[in-house]
């Protein structure tokens, strides 16, 4: 149904086996020496933009100095995958469009995607049996944490998992370090370097579609927060001018100078989805 293209970024750039759909191995998996590590807390540099030997990835982590990078390109391995007929053809990958308009957008995505940051979650519950409902098979015994899978396919319908609990990292003793998205967030990147900010965002979320009340033609039913969550995670500003910088989870003590209404920031149903939630288009606060 969503045919994957799969690599770890390398020291070398050379995969540890085949990306492509359908050609993967259990090498396709399996990080070896050139993989590159990274530690929770570390702070990375992220380059997504395209060369004239396709779409490349570039992670510089700016504390421990290691650096990798993997081009999608047909001599990396990458391939298209035919969604009739499931054949592959080696591929080179390069932007669908070559500007960021609002109306350049991913047809075929759940979200209105375009230069974008997006957090998947929802898909894990802890304990090596979950807490017992339907939702939570296939589990596992670990080996380093045990958990269920939460149906792939569907999610954790039921929202009682801990991304629905107000235990996202804060800052605080018991929950150190949150994901901050800093530099301007997002940035373009030219030929001369790093330059402005994108002057607009939006913030959305596709939530309903796996709310099991939530009628996706109709968006009756749909809901942000789900009910039965006690807590959805937004995004919220830290700091404000050329300190600024955005967090994900929950509001951080101290350092918050905007949560945008917190869940209220995901806006109303669209009348073209009415499971997507949307904010529509807004200044960027971190433009320097």
């Amino acid at each position: 149904m969503e045919p994957v293209n799969f690599a770890f970024l390398q020291t070398n750039g050379i995969p540890t086996g085949p990306p492509a759909p359908g050609q993967q191995t259990t090498a396709t998996f399996t990080p070896n020496s050139n993989t590159l590590m990274m530690n929770p807390g570390d702070v990375l540099l992220v380059v997504i933009t395209d060369t004239g030997a396709g779409l490349l990835t570039y992670v510089l982590d700016a504390t421990t100095g290691g650096v990798g990078y993997i081009f999608a390109n047909a001599t990396s391995g990458f391939a298209n995958t035919n969604p009739n007929s499931c054949q592959t053809t080696p591929f080179t990958f390069h932007p669908e469009y070559n500007t960021a308009a609002p109306s350049n957008i991913v047809p075929w995505a759940a979200l209105q995607l375009n230069v974008n940051f997006a957090v998947e979650t929802g898909h894990f519950e802890l304990g090596a049996t979950g807490d017992g409902d339907a939702d939570d098979a296939p589990c596992f015994s670990g080996p380093t944490i045990p958990g269920c899978l939460a149906t792939v396919q569907s999610g954790d319908t039921d929202f009682d998992g801990l991304p629905y609990r107000a235990d996202w990292s804060d800052g605080s003793s018991n929950h150190p370090s949150p994901v901050v998205i800093v530099a301007g967030t997002p940035f373009t990147l030219t030929s001369a370097g790093f330059g402005n900010s994108y002057p607009n965002i939006q913030f959305e979320t596709n939530v309903p579609f796996t709310e099991s009340s939530c009628n996706t033609s109709t968006g009756v039913g749909c809901n942000v927060p789900p009910s039965d969550a006690a807590f959805y995670p937004f995004f919220s500003q830290g700091l404000s001018g050329s300190t600024c910088f955005f967090f994900f989870g929950n509001d951080f003590p101290g350092l918050t100078a905007n949560d945008f209404g917190k869940d209220a920031q995901y806006g109303h149903s669209n009348p073209t989805e009415p499971a997507l939630f949307t904010s529509g288009s807004m200044r960027n606060p971190c433009v320097p």
